[in-house]
């Protein structure tokens, strides 16, 4: 009988595993702002359904939303409310607990 360890190596863990344990409270703040997207909406909230534009990237010369309204693992996303933290930490502010709050400050 062969005994199983549950020992896991560091060359076995994807980078998937990796990215998904955030440790910095930037991008714990993040993923918290995002699940709670998850309760609102179905689509990214900065998706027009009509155009396929995403908002965010609007004064860009491709505006198109590159992955059709889904929120989840999205860079633009990510890259912009990393932008939102690094303001509302600069100006001294409580961070926002939900999505909703996000307006608000």
């Amino acid at each position: 009988m062969v005994s199983r360890t549950n020992y896991i190596e560091e060359g076995d863990i994807s980078e998937f595993e990796l990215k998904s344990k955030p440790t910095d409270p930037k991008s714990k703040w993040i993923q918290r702002i995002i699940r709670s997207i998850s309760m609102y909406y179905k689509r990214c909230p900065y998706f027009d359904m009509k155009t396929g534009i995403c908002f965010i990237a609007y004064d860009r010369e491709d505006n198109r939303c590159p992955r059709d309204g889904k929120y989840e693992g999205c860079k633009i996303l990510e890259e912009f409310l990393s932008k939102k933290y690094d303001e509302i930490k600069a100006s001294g502010k409580p961070l926002p607990y939900d999505f909703r709050d996000l307006a608000l400050v």
